[in-house]
């Protein structure tokens, strides 16, 4: 399978850096140039997550295909492109800057020190949280989903193929499962939750029931 992008990645330097001087237009505007070597490392990030995922609209032709243009892709890369820039280099104005683009474009709160998965997937993702925690790969997280501390400042813990449904909450001292499904509107605080399971109902009564299928036996992966 190619990769295929609808900028190459010069262009997409001079696009991002546009969009950072027109909504931060301060005394320290970015150089297109300061990205481009960002911006070769995040490709990699993005693309080997786009791989790993049998999405609609991710693939052309049989080709994984990044496009600036699909909000739930560039809402990824932008978390990705600052969290990468703060790997190397720190907490500074490029990686401040690409957090709040990413806030003011999309609605979500993503702070680049947050630590996501090498796989993972947003689906229209409007006002989701995602804080400090320990994620698993293949994390899926559509809108309204928060997950992050309470007040002890201890940290959930989440396996791999967790999907969290519209307006689901992982909050404090909480350890989720492999192949677990937070269904919408559920709110999981300081819970332990076993692998395989759907998990529904208000805290503090859940209700689990046996979760048979994969991830990619559900929506988004399913009906288009």
């Amino acid at each position: 399978m190619n990769r295929i992008k609808s900028l190459d990645n010069i262009q997409l330097s001079k696009y991002i850096a546009s969009q950072l001087n027109h909504f931060f237009p301060d005394e320290q505007l970015i150089d297109a140039t300061e990205l481009l070597n960002h911006i070769n490392q995040a490709e990699e990030r993005v693309y080997a997550c786009l791989e790993s995922i049998p999405k609609k609209y991710f693939t052309e032709a049989e080709n994984t295909y990044f496009n600036h243009l699909q909000s739930d892709q560039y809402c990824m890369y932008l978390y990705m492109l600052a969290n990468s820039i703060y790997k190397l280099e720190g907490i500074n104005n490029i990686s401040t800057k690409l957090y709040y683009l990413n806030k003011s474009l999309h609605s979500v709160d993503i702070y680049f020190t947050s630590n996501l998965p090498d796989i993972f997937l947003f689906v229209h993702p409007l006002s989701t949280i995602l804080g400090r925690a320990t994620f698993g790969n293949y994390f899926i997280a559509y809108q309204g989903c928060t997950v992050g501390c309470l007040n002890e400042g201890i940290f959930p813990t989440i396996g791999e193929h967790v999907i969290m449904y519209a307006n689901a909450s992982i909050l404090g001292n909480c350890k989720i499962g492999n192949n677990v499904c937070i269904a919408a509107g559920v709110s999981v605080i300081n819970r332990e939750i076993p692998d395989n399971v759907i998990v529904l109902g208000t805290y503090p009564n859940y209700k689990f029931l046996e979760n048979n299928k994969t991830i990619f036996e559900r929506p988004p992966f399913v009906y288009g």
